[in-house]
């Protein structure tokens, strides 16, 4: 979970799928997924 709230996080700051995929130390494609995800479910940063 904490995770996918960093990854809201740094993307509502603007940084790139890339480096944000780097700083949470996962795959750019698992990114893309949580953030996908969240969209959907009708989330957003802050919550």
């Amino acid at each position: 979970m904490r995770k996918i709230r960093e990854a809201l996080r740094l993307s509502c700051e603007g940084m790139s799928t890339r480096q944000a995929a780097a700083s949470l130390s996962i795959g750019g494609t698992t990114l893309r997924e949580y953030l996908y995800r969240a969209k959907e479910a009708g989330l957003s940063w802050p919550l």
